[in-house]
């Protein structure tokens, strides 16, 4: 896996044993299904998620407003620059901070801040939730939504009517992420 990307939040040799083996650590396709999922869930959620990573916040609007650093879990506040001007962390680290929702007490138009956040470890839901994602991936191959080979017919894996399967989240895939998603109350 090239360096410059995450880990994903499941592994191929979980997928193997998930499957029973139908699913190969050694699949060709495993390891970028399992990105795809893992993009897919991060994407939706809002941030990252998981491991801890430093994280830059950058925001230039016309108008002062409030700052939510677009995380949970934050662990802590690196550096900030308000309009332009370096603040120490410790300013926006004291009391009027919440590193569950991100909300801090900066109050601005130009702002910069270098924070550290994410879970240490990958929760169990969104490893099974990449699993699943990855497999249904794998299982439409070539976007086909069924093959027939004499009186043998296979219908594979579809996210809609006549929609093949893919990376893509379902409804109530998203209803299990409320609890990881910026802005969502689960």
């Amino acid at each position: 896996m090239p360096e410059d990307r995450e880990a994903p939040f499941a592994s191929a040799a979980q997928m193997e044993s998930r499957t029973s083996g139908v699913i190969s650590k050694d699949h060709p396709f495993l390891e970028d299904e399992l990105q795809a999922a893992t993009g897919a869930i991060r994407d939706y959620c809002g941030w990252h998620i998981a491991p801890p990573r430093e994280v830059t916040y950058r925001r230039a609007g016309a108008t002062p407003d409030d700052v939510y650093l677009p995380a949970m879990q934050i662990d802590s506040i690196v550096g900030v620059k308000v309009d332009g001007v370096d603040w120490p962390a410790a300013r926006v680290a004291a009391a009027e901070f919440d590193p569950l929702t991100g909300w801090t007490n900066i109050y601005a138009r130009r702002v910069e801040v270098r924070y550290v956040a994410g879970l240490d470890d990958v929760p169990a839901p969104l490893v099974t939730l990449t699993l699943q994602v990855a497999a249904r991936g794998l299982g439409a191959p070539l976007g086909l939504v069924r093959d027939h080979a004499g009186t043998v017919s296979v219908t594979h894996s579809q996210v809609a009517s006549g929609v093949a399967g893919g990376t893509v989240l379902l409804a109530h895939e998203q209803t299990q992420l409320a609890t990881y998603r910026i802005g969502s109350l689960a």
